[in-house]
């Protein structure tokens, strides 16, 4: 089941200003700081903004066809992982709104998790550009880290262990500071290609086990 949460934009910084965007997006993690300390993982509004602008920083997103589309992904009939994929969503929507990416249009979209198939078959439909998986998918790392590569979706979640099992980016926190996780080779194989500068600011968390 596929839900849309229409277009919304970003502007991606330009090579020649990739710096001060940079630096932006430093500032932002030390802002969320106060935030952060106030949940268990970083509230859907914050892991929001760190979404948007860490896709700027995927080269990729300069050659996507527009509109850009941003699946949240959710375990369909499992009601925590809904509630937590429409929070997501009107949080992605909110944080970009009037916006672009790499100067195109970002789309929301909600996507329930049934089964493998299916869910190839909606994001190729939709042709997703990025993914974040909501919690209560944990059983299913495997087999959604299968089609982001084979798609060369970017994925992100929530939760360390999905990374550690073969998603790309992770957005958390460590004692009370924001932090973002890369899992460098889930991301290759995804066909990410991020900017040094993001990386810099980023910690490298290796697979737990072999990866698909």
């Amino acid at each position: 089941m596929q839900q849309s949460y229409g277009t919304v934009s970003w502007r991606r910084p330009r090579r020649e200003v990739r710096q001060p965007w940079l630096s932006a997006l430093s500032v932002l993690l030390v802002l969320l700081i106060g935030g952060a300390s106030r949940a268990e993982g970083l509230p859907p509004t914050l892991q929001a903004s760190l979404l948007v602008r860490i896709l700027a920083y995927d080269r990729r997103m300069n050659t996507t066809p527009p509109p850009l589309t941003v699946a949240v992904l959710y375990l369909e009939g499992n009601g925590d992982s809904e509630n937590v994929g429409q929070e997501l969503a009107r949080a992605l929507e909110a944080v970009s709104r009037g916006r672009t990416i790499a100067g195109r249009p970002v789309r929301i979209i909600r996507v329930g998790f049934r089964d493998p198939p299916q869910l190839q078959e909606e994001l190729s439909r939709a042709r997703v550009a990025a993914l974040y998986a909501c919690e209560g998918l944990t059983a299913y790392t495997d087999s959604i880290a299968r089609v982001t590569r084979q798609l060369s979706i970017l994925s992100f979640t929530g939760d360390r262990t999905e990374l550690e099992q073969g998603l790309a980016i992770g957005l958390g926190r460590q004692g009370d500071s924001p932090i973002i996780l890369v899992h460098l080779s889930a991301a290759r194989a995804e066909g990410a290609d991020l900017d040094a500068g993001l990386l810099s600011l980023s910690q490298l968390v290796e697979p737990t086990r072999r990866t698909p």
